[in-house]
């Protein structure tokens, strides 16, 4: 009977180690992500050096590269999913978890100007609104709704076409940016904006 229960002991101390020396997939990243640069607010409608965006109408999906999605999305980034918003955009994030997205408004408001003086904004549904600029362009930084656990940053890239960058929903595992949801969607806003720079 003794050696039964000692065969037991270590057959559960093995099954201990074992699981101890297991590990999920390792971070991407060797440290956590510099925040995105961002400058001063700048008129909405100042466009000194206009986006080009056939990378983005072509393939929204494909601009982030893996070390990008793990700074922004999640790190590591396995198991995250991009998901083609049809004819406008891209969302990146993992299943029942918060997601990023990247979008081409296509009916108005299409620009800063007309988001400024959309019923969304004049009802207070747009507060706090901080304008800023981020890669020499104006952007401004809101929650729709007063909703803090989403954020949102648009971007004026051509003289007549913003981008929106946000971050939906309320789980945001092995994200940098659970408690800086607006630094998220501004990182996701650069990281899209230097790779439509490259051309």
């Amino acid at each position: 009977m003794r050696g039964l229960v000692l065969a037991g002991v270590v057959a559960v101390a093995a099954s201990l180690v074992t699981g101890c020396g297991r590990s999920g997939p390792e971070r991407v990243l060797s440290q956590p992500p510099a925040p995105a640069q961002t400058g001063a607010a700048m008129p909405l409608d100042r466009v000194d050096r206009p986006v080009d965006l056939a990378k983005f109408d072509a393939d929204p999906c494909g601009l982030l590269t893996k070390d990008q999605v793990a700074a922004v999305v999640a790190d590591p980034p396995d198991g995250v999913f991009a998901n083609r918003l049809t004819a406008f955009g891209c969302s990146w994030g993992r299943p029942v978890a918060a997601h990023f997205t990247a979008v081409k408004p296509v009916q108005e408001p299409r620009t800063l100007a007309e988001l400024a003086v959309s019923n969304l904004k004049k009802s207070g549904d747009l507060e706090p609104w901080t304008e800023t600029s981020i890669d020499g362009l104006p952007a401004v930084v809101y929650h729709e709704f007063g909703n803090l656990n989403e954020c949102s940053v648009s971007v004026q890239v051509t003289a007549d076409q913003m981008l929106t960058f946000g971050l939906l929903g309320k789980d945001l595992p092995d994200s940098y940016w659970d408690k800086d949801r607006c630094g998220g969607a501004a990182k996701l806003a650069e990281s899209v904006l230097g790779k439509l720079r490259q051309g």
